[in-house]
């Protein structure tokens, strides 16, 4: 599929939630997400602190607000970020919007299928009391099944699989919803939508509402008696337990601080990528709230913007430490992997 589709078909996707007012730059406030250093490093070109602008030629730019108007729709969003080969040569495919209130009788997308393995996920941001609560109702089809999402998940759409239409009943509270794919450009081809098995349940196995339970946790390093952490996090999602999905791990970091790092350095033979995500809201969704320390290529980076960080297959990365988490933020990573692996780096 040529790439000026595509921006049609994500541009629709982000714009047509909200038909009242749309929230790319949300109103009362100028977003202006800039990297943390002033000194630049040698890595910097693998962190990304926005959503790229999608470039279509006018003709897409009136059908998207053709189908803008057919879409009954008050839902306000935010486009956080997006990463593909144009932003940086390698890193896979990802957009992430914030989902921030209303409701839509109208579906953001139509049915189609891909030549690569997908993962698509929708996060609420209820709390610690409540994490797993969506705060919403969205309505997703997936190999033409109807599946009403109530819960925070990770959804594994193999290739081949068709999915979508998706539609945003109701959001009450903010939800993350965001798209990654196991390529580094995106290419979909449209398929023949119908209800018929609408009610059978054959893809339920590739939604996962949580963390398998089976997954050993690293082994902890020699107890560190000058060590002091009072960091409080629940590990919320993953896709372990979906046969043939990418490995994607997703942590709330609630609050609290530590004083010395939490993982030591070490390189993959694949791809990786680290979000981090604050929930300071709709007119300050780029403040972290807190601020972690990342040593990437030996060069130590502060973080205290929302980001995505790319991480090139053996570029050494680690130790982290979460230096001060003022409000909850979500950390997750995501592996152009099926299996998670690790080459620990040489002792110094």
């Amino acid at each position: 599929m040529p790439r000026a589709y595509r921006n049609l078909a994500i541009a629709i996707l982000v714009l047509l939630v909200s038909q009242a007012r749309i929230s790319l730059a949300p109103a009362g406030a100028a977003v202006e997400p800039q990297s943390n250093k002033s000194v630049a490093g040698k890595y910097d070109k693998y962190f990304i602190y926005d959503a790229k602008a999608y470039q279509m030629p006018v003709e897409m730019a009136e059908k998207m607000k053709t189908a803008k108007k057919k879409e009954a729709s008050t839902v306000e969003s935010t486009h956080l970020f997006n990463m593909d080969t144009t932003r940086i040569e390698g890193a896979p495919y990802l957009d992430f919007v914030w989902l921030w209130k209303g409701s839509a009788t109208g579906y953001a997308e139509t049915e189609h299928i891909h030549d690569f393995d997908e993962f698509i996920g929708f996060i609420g941001t209820r709390g610690q009391q409540n994490p797993y609560d969506l705060g919403g109702e969205i309505e997703v089809w997936l190999g033409g099944e109807r599946y009403s999402i109530t819960k925070s998940c990770l959804i594994y759409v193999p290739r081949g699989l068709k999915h979508c239409p998706i539609k945003f009943v109701r959001i009450d509270s903010p939800i993350l919803f965001f798209t990654g794919g196991m390529a580094t450009k995106y290419s979909r081809t449209p398929t023949q939508f119908t209800d018929a098995k609408a009610a059978e349940r054959n893809y339920a196995k590739y939604i996962s509402y949580g963390v398998n339970p089976n997954k050993l946790a690293p082994k902890k390093a020699q107890a560190d008696p000058k060590r002091i952490s009072t960091v409080e996090a629940t590990r919320l999602l993953d896709l372990d337990s979906v046969e043939g999905a990418p490995y994607i791990d997703f942590v709330w970091l609630w609050k609290g601080s530590e004083n010395t790092p939490n993982h030591p350095e070490h390189s993959h033979d694949w791809a990786e990528i680290f979000g981090f995500v604050g929930t300071g809201g709709q007119k300050d969704p780029y403040n972290l709230d807190g601020e972690l320390e990342l040593w990437l290529g030996g060069e130590k980076n502060l973080i205290t913007k929302s980001c995505l960080l790319y991480v090139p297959p053996n570029l050494k990365h680690c130790p982290f430490q979460f230096n001060r988490i003022d409000r909850p933020i979500l950390l997750f990573t995501i592996g152009m992997t099926r299996k998670y692996t690790l080459t620990p780096s040489a002792k110094q």
